[in-house]
């Protein structure tokens, strides 16, 4: 087993959850918390309740897939706010890695009148039906594949050690004028201490922001060439897709962490904590949406 197979959860919140790696690791999840525009101090008004009410959380109808659970041998289904499916054991993890994709519900910040459910048979096919009050504007869950990264000589290995991680995707929000929502990855680093976001495809409602500075990746392991914008948001660092929405496409991950860190947006040692991709949801305008999730590959060595 390698060096990398230790899994450490310090108890950090999150709203994802692992990705370990040595030589290559190629999570291939194929059949498919930024908040800007999503203010998390503004709850919408629930009518016949306060907003400031305790949240009720609908009833626990989850069925977990179980530890090591081969992805694409059953459906698992879950309706409750902390609900979760996996962890998944894929072939193309190799050397010994333990099985530790998982998809989670992570209604992270629920309010009165949310409901959310949670159908997967892989973190690469999965999807979540919302149904979250109107005209609301705070963040109330990310529903994501997310995987943890296996600490070494006990820290996050450092981005310096890694000579690519790539990743692709294929998505669906199924949105209507009144969504507010996003689909991102979620890319915590140095123990859980720093947040990157890369924002790439938004609702109608969802506004960008205003860019602090903008640089281009791609033309290598299949990613194109494309431009982003950098924003901040308090301590929460954001990449936009320049002015457009992608549903399908593939980032580079390293070269837009390495940029930060060579620009001194991430601190200079930084180490990779944990990998996440899903939906930022805010608001479905009061009725059911579904988020999909059709593709799904991390690509780390």
């Amino acid at each position: 087993m390698s060096n990398h197979a230790l899994a450490i959860n310090k108890g950090q919140p999150r709203r994802g959850s692992c990705l370990r790696r040595w030589l290559l690791i190629s999570l291939a999840l194929f059949s498919a918390a930024a908040l800007a525009g999503c203010d998390p101090g503004q709850p919408a008004a629930s009518g016949a309740g306060s907003t400031t009410s305790p949240a009720q959380s609908p009833a626990d109808t989850s069925t977990t897939s179980g530890a090591g659970t081969t992805a694409g041998t059953g459906t698992c289904v879950t309706s409750a706010a902390k609900g979760s499916c996996g962890p998944y054991r894929y072939p193309a993890i190799s050397d010994g890695q333990n099985p530790d994709a998982t998809i989670g519900q992570n209604v992270w910040n629920p309010i009165p009148g949310w409901s959310q459910t949670l159908n997967a048979t892989s973190p690469g096919n999965w999807h979540a039906t919302a149904n979250m009050p109107d005209g609301n504007t705070a963040v109330v869950s990310y529903p994501d594949t997310g995987q943890e990264i296996a600490w070494v000589n006990g820290a996050p290995p450092p981005l310096s050690s890694y000579t690519a991680i790539y990743s692709s995707f294929s998505e669906k929000m199924n949105e209507t004028s009144r969504t507010d929502a996003e689909a991102a990855y979620d890319i915590w680093l140095n123990n859980w201490n720093n947040e990157v976001m890369i924002q790439v495809d938004f609702s109608a409602l969802r506004p960008r922001c205003s860019a602090a500075s903008t640089a281009t990746f791609g033309g290598s392991g299949g990613v194109p060439v494309q431009t982003w914008n950098l924003c901040t948001y308090g301590s929460e660092i954001i990449w936009q897709l320049d002015d457009r929405n992608e549903r399908s496409g593939s980032v580079n991950i390293l070269a837009m962490l390495t940029w930060l860190v060579r620009h001194r947006y991430l601190p200079q040692r930084s180490g990779l904590t944990d990998l996440s991709y899903g939906f930022e949801i805010c608001s479905t305008g009061g009725r059911p949406e579904t988020f999909t999730v059709s593709r799904l590959t991390f690509t780390a060595r």
